[in-house]
């Protein structure tokens, strides 16, 4: 296995940072608590280390550096049981690729742990691979196909343990992917925990926190940033609008409570976010762990199997069933509403098909809709304008560096 990318490590900060120092100035309150409790009372300062171009993007790179106390984790003990649950449909190809790397890092893992692979239905014989080539892997099928989100629901309720890591099928892992990821899980709080993740290739940066933000009637949850951590600096609690269902631990009582991922967006898009959402409503934490590493190349399973015009009609539709579902703000649902009904006719003057029937078949479910919004509604603990403000005072502390953005 390739050794995961050094971590720069700057000298220790002299007197102040400048972002504390902005932020004494400013004299304003934090509209997110949580944000400002790891500004103030843990310590830290936001520096950018470096400016790199993935993929024709910029993205950005900060280092925690350490001027006062140390944060803390939560206790010191971690969760000695973990369940690995991999979705597959004809992915035979791709397991055989990839297994390899989980199965060494679910061996070094200290802990009890075991490794489900949910089939649905595949007819490239990966059942019967897995028996032959895997057989210390526990393997559940569906007769049927299902789609993504029914396959990772059954994989997870066959699970043994409290903490569930679900994996896309086409991932690679470094040995000690899981430790960070589950230490985490000691916080009772906890929903979700994403990993980092690198193109195939180890070097390409592709996934981290999503610092979601709200723009002209929709949350924009793809952009993405990146952390490193400081000489001696604990982890701390970054927080992420969603955690993407490929490479990430989910609290496993939790994910039941909230029904898990929501057949709604069959077959594939937005599930994740939807599911992260919910939890954030309900006061749970969702989080990024840069020091959980993963290797993954976007789109690669759906890209076997669908074309781009179906993947831009699913992703419309389900970005709108997402927004119609959860807002129940009255004013940002009016916003959405506005901004979806103007976008309508620009579609049909720019022959945009994908988006016109996107619309009428998100239209179409609204009795689905409605009956799930009237459940999340009773749940709703924290708005969406409180997670409106979390996120902006997450990209204010982010733009307050030279850095830039991964798109």
């Amino acid at each position: 296995m390739p050794k995961s990318p050094t971590t720069t490590r700057l000298p220790r900060a002299e007197g102040p940072c400048k972002a504390a120092t902005d932020q004494k100035e400013s004299n304003q309150l934090d509209p997110c608590p949580s944000l400002a409790h790891l500004r103030r009372e843990r310590g830290f300062c936001l520096t950018s280390l470096a400016q790199c171009k993935p993929a024709g993007h910029y993205w950005l790179d900060l280092n925690l550096i350490p001027t006062m106390k140390a944060a803390r984790m939560p206790g010191n003990k971690q969760n000695s049981a973990v369940s690995i649950v991999i979705p597959t449909w004809n992915g035979r190809e791709l397991l055989a690729r990839f297994l390899p790397s989980v199965t060494e890092a679910l061996a070094a893992w200290p802990g009890s742990g075991e490794l489900v692979v949910a089939d649905d239905g595949s007819t490239d014989g990966t059942p019967e691979f897995l028996a032959s080539d895997f057989p210390g892997v526990r393997v559940v099928v569906s007769e049927l196909n299902r789609g993504f989100s029914a396959t990772a629901n059954m994989g997870v309720e066959a699970a043994a343990n409290r903490v569930v890591v679900l994996l896309n099928n086409d991932v690679e892992t470094e040995r000690g992917f899981l430790s960070p990821l589950v230490r985490w899980f000691v916080k009772p709080d906890v929903f979700a925990v994403c990993a980092r993740s690198l193109d195939w290739d180890h070097t390409t940066f592709r996934d981290g926190g999503k610092a979601g933000y709200w723009k002209r009637g929709f949350w924009r949850v793809w952009r993405n940033y990146d952390v490193r951590r400081g000489g001696g600096a604990e982890p701390l609690p970054w927080p992420s609008i969603y955690a993407p269902g490929g490479f990430t631990a989910f609290n496993r009582e939790k994910w039941l409570e909230l029904g898990g991922l929501d057949s709604l967006f069959a077959p594939f898009n937005w599930e994740d976010t939807d599911i992260c959402y919910r939890a954030l409503k309900r006061g749970w934490q969702v989080l990024y762990e840069p020091e959980s590493l993963v290797y993954h190349s976007p789109n690669t399973t759906i890209g076997r199997t669908e074309g781009k015009l179906r993947v831009r009609f699913v992703s419309r539709r389900n970005r709108l069933l997402f927004h119609w579902k959860n807002l129940t703000d009255p004013r940002l649902l009016l916003a959405n509403l506005l901004f979806s009904a103007l976008s309508l006719p620009l579609s049909i003057l720019r022959l945009d098909l994908a988006s016109v029937a996107a619309f009428a078949a998100a239209a179409a479910r609204l009795g689905a809709v409605v009956r799930r919004r009237a459940v999340e509604k009773r749940q709703t603990v924290v708005s969406d304008s409180t997670l409106r403000r979390r996120f902006s005072e997450l990209e204010h502390l982010l733009k307050r560096t030279d850095g830039g953005w991964l798109e």
